[in-house]
């Protein structure tokens, strides 16, 4: 004796497709809103910031000739002088494009501060161990 002889049946039963259709739309539909309306975001935040980005540019290449004019000795980089909101973009660009504007004038190709003998502002005769040019092997015995 079953208790509940008609879940068996409906259970024995294969789902139609059109009923696996609406139960898909809803999840996408619930789960879309569930998404959108959950977001701290305005209209706005989806705007394109045309303005935005030609300022940090102009900041950024303001901030590049400063740096290149204020390089110093021309050996060693320079802090830069910066007052502002630190989370301003602008001031951010600018900030950026001092040490990039140092960087690029002294021939600091990775940006991490130091000039090494790979980098496009080596000089052998000023810099390393001055013995410049094609070196034989230390360890390389003598026949």
């Amino acid at each position: 004796m079953q208790r509940f002889p008609r879940l068996g049946r409906i259970l024995a039963r294969r789902p139609r497709p059109a009923s696996l259709l609406a139960a898909g739309t809803a999840v996408l539909i619930l789960g879309g809103l569930g998404t959108i309306t959950a977001s701290d975001a305005t209209p706005d935040d989806f705007r394109p910031h045309t303005d935005r980005s030609a300022d940090a540019v102009t900041a950024y290449n303001a901030g590049w000739v400063a740096g290149v004019r204020d390089l110093g000795d021309g050996t060693t980089p320079t802090h830069p002088n910066v007052t502002g909101d630190a989370n301003d973009p602008g001031t951010v660009a600018w900030a950026d494009g001092w040490i990039d504007g140092q960087a690029d004038a002294l021939g600091d190709d990775n940006r991490d501060g130091r000039i090494e003998e790979d980098e496009s502002g080596w000089d052998c005769h000023r810099m390393g161990n001055r013995v410049c040019g094609a070196q034989r092997d230390a360890s390389h015995t003598s026949r």
